[in-house]
Parts: C-alpha cells; structure tokens; sequence
C-alpha cells in the first residue's frame, strides 16, 4: 500500500510539474512511471512507433511528438485511423474528405511519401509490412429498397494503384441504417496475421428478425481463402493477434471478452471484464481490457475509465490517452515479438495449403514438427 501511494503521488506531482491540465490518476505498481508525451484530442486515434515517436490528434491536426517534446505537423485536419510501419519509419494517415478519405503515407518529419483518394470511409488502417498499408474501408448507399454497406480492402505500397478486393456486401434494414453513425460505422475492424500472409477482420451481418451482430472472420491474402471464426457485439469487435498467429483475443462490450483459436473457433481463455479497446503487448505477457492491466493472467495496474492504451513496439511501455492528453506508462517488463521461424517460406506455405483447406489443421501441425518437404 505505502508504494502505491507514493506511485500515485509521483504521478500527480509529475503533471504539477509539467504544467499538464490532465494528470493520469492511475493505480500502479512500483517501478512503472508516467510522463505525459503529447496532446491528443479525446476519442481520437493515435500510435507509438518503435522509434520513440507518438503521432496523435490535437487541435484538429495530426501530429508527431517525440520523447523530448518535440513535435511537427503531420496533416491538417483530424484522422479517422492512425498508424505506423513495423519499422516506425512511416506513418499512415486516414484523412475524411467529401465522399471520400485520403490516405497518406508520411515520413517521421512529417513529409509526405504518397497519397491516394479512396472512396468511402477508412476506419482500419495496418501495415502488411514496411512496403504495404493495408486499409478497411466503408462504402454505403442508400436506395429505395434498403441501404448497402460494403466493406473492401485496400492494399497500397505508397505508389502505384491500390489493389481492392469486397470484404463483405449487406443490405440493411431500415431500422438498422437508422442507427447513429458512430455505431453504424464502428463495425470494421482489421489486424494483421504476425506471418503477415493473413488478416483477422470483422463485417456486419444483419439477419432478418434477429440483432445484427458482427462476424469475425479470417482470410488469407496470398489464396483468398478463409472462414468464420467468432462473432461479436456491434459497436465492439476489435481484434488482436497473439504473437504465435494462432489465436485472436476479440473485444466485447459485455462482461466477458475471449481468445479463440484460430484454426477451429473454439474458446481458448475468457477474460472477466468489457474491452471496446483491447490491447496486447508484443510478446503477449500484458493484456489491457477495460483499463485493467494483466500480466501472465494477474491483474497488476488499473486505469482510470475512458483512457485507451497501445503498447509500444519493443514492449517497454504503453501509451495511455486520457482527457486530451497522451502519457507514456514505462517500467514494463516485456520484450519484442518473437522473431518469424527460420524456415518462414516453407510455414507460409503451409498456411496458404491451409487456408485452401488442402491440408488440415492437424496436417499442418505435424509438416511443422517433421520438418519434412511441403506437399
């Protein structure tokens, strides 16, 4: 008790200091510390980069902040999604525009490396790899027999023309197309496979009679193929790899989120508590949900509710958005994601045999145990 106290004190005397109008009246253990590192304009989008550098919303324009404070403008006008290249060299930025969203790549100064207009609406943006953005984007029109809403992928390299492939095409109900946009339009989310050969996405499913819900779903982007594997709340549904790219942690608004497994849906671990905004350290050892910070299953951290938190790359810290403020939260002991398998050309080709269901899951494990040649 006596060092939670004096963490808290820290915390408090730390935002004195600083000048800061929002302190991070949050429950830590001893050895974590706080510093706030940017503003960020509440309900905004933002990202840490592997660099040390913050990208977030403030004042209506996206900017860059390091460490030290520094900070340089990225774009003029908010985001609807924000994110860095695994290299934390390159921003993506998703800029709403009249019927349409730009979608800009920039450097860690702030110039521009590329942009291209998309129609319709962004609202997922991750990297492939440090050469590949990877967009979900909403299109939505209405016609005399219903609303359509389809979902699409964009996948862009920074130049050339975006290649575009339909998540998903469904018709509303009327009362359904009536729901508030910030709902209606918080349905598509994407995450990217740690092989990067595949992305976990969800997309809305509006059955007659019934609630609509969202389908979580996973395809291969080398095969196309893929499959259903959950499904979640609408207005929830964000979806996190585990590092081994096996299983997804999916957020609810519940009582309860889960971790299925991949390869056949089933329910692997239930975590007790709502995550809208789920977060997952990169060796998988934290787990934010709700403002509860695990570690290995234990609760060890709380903070304090409407903050939002994204690990950093090397697994050093979190960056924690509260009241228009970011803070970075250090003193984690976590590390980097586990490195890809040596042999990664002869796994990815097992994936994609998989994903085709040429070979099942049960084959699949057995050719990575043999290390015998792929079929």
């Amino acid at each position: 008790m006596k060092n939670l106290v004096l963490t808290l004190l820290a915390v408090l005397v730390l935002g004195a200091l600083t000048g800061c109008a929002t302190t991070l009246p949050a429950q830590l253990p001893a050895g974590f510390q706080v510093k706030p590192v940017a503003r960020a304009d509440a309900g905004t989008p933002f990202d840490a980069s592997r660099n040390g550098t913050f990208a977030t919303v403030s004042n209506g324009k996206v900017a860059l902040t390091d460490t030290q404070g520094n900070s340089v403008n990225a774009a003029d006008g908010g985001a609807s999604a924000l994110s860095f290249s695994p290299g934390g060299e390159k921003l993506a930025i998703a800029l709403p525009a009249a019927d349409a969203t730009l979608l800009r790549i920039v450097n860690r100064s702030g110039g521009t490396l590329g942009e291209t207009r998309i129609p319709g609406r962004v609202i997922s943006v991750a990297w492939r790899s440090d050469q590949e953005v990877l967009a979900g984007v909403l299109n939505v029109r209405k016609f005399s027999f219903g609303t359509q809403m389809v979902s699409r992928l964009f996948q862009w390299d920074g130049s050339a023309a975006p290649v575009v492939s339909t998540l998903n095409d469904v018709t509303l109900r009327p009362q359904v197309a009536k729901l508030p946009e910030q709902l209606l339009y918080n349905q598509l989310f994407i995450a990217v496979s740690p092989f990067r050969d595949e992305i976990a996405f969800t997309s809305l499913k509006d059955p007659p009679l019934f609630i609509p819900y969202l389908k979580v779903l996973v395809r291969n982007l080398e095969t196309g193929g893929g499959k259903e594997v959950g499904q979640a709340q609408l207005g929830a549904g964000k979806l996190l790899y585990t590092p081994d790219g096996e299983s997804l942690v999916i957020g609810d608004k519940e009582n309860v989120s889960h971790r299925i497994s991949l390869p056949d849906g089933k329910e692997l671990e239930s975590f007790p508590g709502a995550a809208i905004n789920p977060a997952l350290s990169p060796s998988g050892e934290y787990l934010l949900l709700d403002g509860h910070l695990y570690r290995k299953g234990k609760e060890i951290a709380t903070f304090p509710a409407g903050s939002r938190g994204s690990f950093l790359p090397d697994g050093s810290g979190i960056a924690v958005s509260y009241q228009g403020q970011l803070f970075l939260v250090s003193g984690l002991h976590d590390g980097p994601a586990p490195p890809l398998p040596a042999d990664l050309d002869r796994v990815l080709k097992l994936r994609r045999l998989r994903s085709q269901g040429l070979i099942t899951d049960e084959e699949y494990r057995k050719q990575l145990e043999r290390k015998e040649p792929t079929p």
